[in-house]
């Protein structure tokens, strides 16, 4: 019985010891975008990581100049305002809808039409950026 303990915790001490070395967690950027509600001049920021992760944007809005008092989270524009690359990529989607911007197409017009400016209910949106 003593022979079996040592021989497992001679094995045990063995593998600790050979196991390589932890490498550093992948760390990723933020970045900041601000969402616009043109027909109030409310506006308000919220900064994400770039690692791909969907992020309600309730949750990153709550309580913000863009939340009305029923809760709603409207806007109608968005703009990537820092931390962001010209490979980065962003987009807000719910369900079917989904809105794209970049870093080189920093400025999106939430209801898809630059020439006016119509109110989008954002609560059940997400954002993913990397």
């Amino acid at each position: 019985m003593k022979f079996t303990i040592a021989l497992i915790a001679g094995i045990f001490s063995t593998a600790a010891v050979a196991a390589p070395a932890m490498e550093a967690r992948e760390t990723y950027k933020s970045l900041t975008f601000r969402i616009t509600n043109d027909l109030t001049g409310r506006n308000a920021a919220a900064t994400v990581l770039t690692d791909g992760m969907a992020r309600n944007l309730i949750d990153l809005f709550r309580g913000s100049a863009i939340q009305n008092e029923y809760g709603a989270i409207i806007g109608t524009s968005v703009d990537l305002t820092g931390g962001f690359t010209d490979a980065t990529r962003c987009f807000f989607q719910d369900g079917n809808t989904v809105i794209n911007f970049n870093g080189k197409a920093t400025h999106a017009d939430l209801d898809g039409n630059p020439a006016i400016a119509l109110p989008v209910y954002m609560n059940n949106f997400n954002i993913q950026c990397v």
